[in-house]
């Protein structure tokens, strides 16, 4: 879900301590870098299916899960000292709502339109859902 609903599509923005070249690119001292997450998390060759929320894009050619990192959160040492917690909390209210909510789209609302919407925030477009509250077993 994270990576293809990611709320920040551009991370923090860090800055360059030293002259730097990457891939032939020369990138000086004090250089503002910016990372495009919706395009990392989105790009063609890195993902099965990259513009669909597919679980295939986490499972080797065996069908066995893999454990890829996110870079969502961060990466090297300043990485999200938050990370484990949010993702947590993130399965917790997910089970939650599934398990006391049906989640119904409505018959006359044709497919869903997951193009999102860029602003400072990645959001979906508006919809309708009917949420019934599960009955008791």
């Amino acid at each position: 879900i994270q990576r293809v609903a990611n709320t920040v599509p551009l991370s923090v923005f860090h800055c360059t301590t030293r002259d730097t070249e990457l891939m032939g690119y020369s990138i000086p001292k004090g250089t503002l870098v910016i990372e495009n997450l919706t395009s990392v998390l989105n790009e063609e060759g890195q993902w099965k299916f990259p513009h669909e929320f597919n679980p295939e894009n986490f499972l080797n050619d065996q069908g066995e899960f893999m454990i890829l990192r996110l870079l969502s959160n961060g990466s090297g040492p300043r990485i999200c000292l938050g990370e484990g917690l949010a993702r947590m909390e993130l399965f917790l209210i997910v089970v939650t709502l599934l398990r006391k909510f049906k989640f119904i789209w409505p018959e006359d609302a044709g497919e869903p339109d997951f193009t999102p919407v860029y602003g400072v925030t990645l959001t979906p477009k508006p919809y309708r859902m009917k949420v019934q509250l599960r009955t008791s077993q």
